[in-house]
């Protein structure tokens, strides 16, 4: 259980909060780097930690993150000009670099110096990974993007997809740091998967009750679930979470890897990114294929948007005959399964009405080392660790199966599968 004043620091991002200024200390991955316009394009809108921004790319190829709206008169600059290394406001013609210093003030009298006293409020930006990057913290002193060891894959090793989910960040987050639901929630009963260590193998259902073992790193933890398989063996999983709001979920053996991003666009509302990667070889024209059907670990959308097709509005599309006959939940797809879950309760969670088991260990440890690393941050001002040592981020997910009495920690072996 967590108090109501507890509650709304934990999920309250916008400028000037409690939460939002941690979170605005990293670097913010926010689309996928095909949504992001080419130079001279129009400007594509951004809602990002409860702020309208807008995308541009200015003519020398600079990526501009800006406020939409004009300092002037607050016209959105959407609907603006993008020229000659630029965005123009279309109602009196002023002007903004990518730094938000305003330019060309047309407006005005030729010899006024008005411009030089107006800015408008600009991020920096880059691409890496496939993705585009925001910095929303003091722009004087950037920190360390984090080093994933996907940012700088060849073409045709990496896959990512952004996609929308109507309830705030961490609630949605949670349903990836909670290993015990997949034995319900995703479980198929018509079948069961011939791989046991996929998400609907026989592992899942012959232990439905997982003890939990959560080991705290510098960049967060490692949330390890430990199943019994048979009468000496343990199958244990070890996903990850990293500060503040990244998860890796261990793959069914020989899949590519795989890092999640729940990112607040407002308190209501996350972009949920999925990059899927592998090191060794180009990824397969199936499972490319699947991805972008919406299999496994993406989802799919409504063309020209980033709501899935299977949402709140829908019932998710649930098929009460196939719950009888098929599937547990009667929603196709994990990630329709898992939005359901999370999206149901509401928007905001209200998380003094919970009543906590032993499965939500890793759920009640996330949202302690959260707040403890944002109230650091208020208290000292200094830049959480994970920002200046960038290369903790260089990390996997695992799982594998050992002797019973022997702990995930205690094998060498194990611990060294999950350096990237």
């Amino acid at each position: 259980m967590m108090s109501v004043e507890d509650n709304e620091l934990l999920t309250r991002t916008d400028r000037k909060t409690f939460m939002g200024e941690y979170v605005r200390s990293f670097w913010i991955p926010a689309m996928v780097a095909a949504e992001v316009p080419e130079r001279d394009q129009a400007p594509v809108r951004l809602r990002l930690l409860g702020e309208d921004l807008i995308v541009f790319r200015e003519t020398d190829g600079k990526l501009g993150v800006m406020d939409e709206y004009c300092p002037h008169r607050r016209a959105s600059l959407f609907f603006g000009r993008n020229e000659e290394c630029g965005i123009r406001c279309v109602y009196h013609g002023w002007k903004f670099d990518i730094e938000g210093n305003c330019v060309e003030m047309p407006s005005e009298p030729p010899e006024s110096d008005y411009r030089r006293k107006v800015k408008a409020r600009a991020y920096a930006a880059r691409e890496a990974g496939g993705l585009l990057w925001v910095y929303m913290g003091d722009q004087a002193s950037l920190a360390a993007m984090p080093d994933f060891e996907w940012l700088d894959l060849p073409e045709g090793h990496l896959y990512a997809s952004r996609w929308e989910q109507e309830c705030n960040s961490i609630q949605a987050m949670e349903g990836e740091l909670d290993s015990s639901h997949v034995s319900f929630l995703h479980r198929r009963i018509d079948q069961i998967d011939t791989n046991n260590q996929a998400l609907t193998g026989s592992y899942f259902q012959e232990d439905r009750s997982p003890r939990w073992h959560v080991k705290d790193t510098d960049y967060g933890f490692i949330a390890a679930s430990q199943r019994n398989v048979d009468d000496n063996k343990s199958y244990w999983r070890m996903n990850q979470f990293l500060l503040p709001f990244y998860t890796m979920i261990t793959p069914a053996p020989g899949s590519a890897l795989m890092t999640r991003m729940w990112v607040p666009k407002d308190d209501t509302h996350c972009w949920v990114i999925a990059v899927n990667f592998r090191r060794d070889k180009p990824l397969g024209a199936e499972e490319l294929r699947a991805w972008k059907n919406g299999e496994n670990t993406h989802r799919r959308t409504i063309p020209g948007t980033t709501i899935p097709l299977e949402n709140k509005a829908n019932d998710y599309n649930i098929d009460r005959q196939m719950q009888k006959t098929t599937s547990f939940s009667g929603i196709e797809g994990i990630r329709a399964q898992d939005a359901m879950v999370t999206e149901s309760p509401g928007p905001i969670v209200d998380r003094s009405l919970e009543h906590l088991g032993t499965s939500d260990i890793a759920i009640v440890k996330m949202r302690r080392r959260l707040m403890a690393e944002a109230k650091k941050f208020q208290d000292t001002g200094e830049r959480p660790l994970a920002t200046r040592e960038n290369r903790l981020y260089r990390i996997r997910a695992h799982q594998v199966v050992l002797d019973r009495e022997k702990l995930f920690h205690e094998d060498d072996g194990v611990m060294a599968a999950m350096k990237a």
